[in-house]
């Protein structure tokens, strides 16, 4: 099991706790993206209106860590990490690429995965402020720290 500070890390991306709720295992990266567990996100999601139509993607999706067979070496659905996402460019982007990519219920395999999140994460778009650039290098970081914390590559 991993936990979120230890992907990051493995990952290479800078992150900060985020000074916004301090209690709360939430993290500002320097591409200006909130990162957490889903628990997390989600709690501070509440106390915060501004984010009320955001939601909150796993950055590997739990079911693709299914498919790959290696579910048992990720933390739990609500421990694992993600990050917090305009609605539009999560479901209206991301999972649509993902899963027309990468249809559920069909074998894959981690390659096909790995290209799938980089053409998604090609079009998450500058939705923090960060750069269109490092936003989607630092998705691209934790994705393959995720598939190299659960063996596969």
């Amino acid at each position: 099991m991993y936990t979120v500070t230890q992907i990051l890390s493995s990952a290479g991306v800078k992150f900060e706790k985020y000074q916004g709720n301090p209690s709360l295992g939430v993290f500002l990266t320097q591409g200006n993206q909130l990162i957490g567990t889903y628990a997390d996100l989600k709690r501070y999601q509440r106390s915060n209106p501004p984010y009320a139509g955001w939601e909150v993607h796993h950055i590997v999706e739990a079911q693709d860590l299914e498919r790959l067979g290696v579910k048992q070496l990720a933390p739990p659905y609500e421990q694992q990490i993600c990050v917090l996402l305009p609605e539009r460019a999560h479901t209206g982007r991301i999972n649509s690429i993902l899963r027309n990519q990468n249809p559920v219920g069909v074998r894959v395999r981690a390659s096909e995965l790995l290209r799938a999140y980089r053409d998604a994460y090609a079009l998450v778009g500058n939705y923090c402020g960060g750069g269109e650039g490092s936003i989607r290098q630092e998705l691209m970081a934790i994705v393959s720290a995720v598939f190299r914390a659960v063996g596969v590559s």
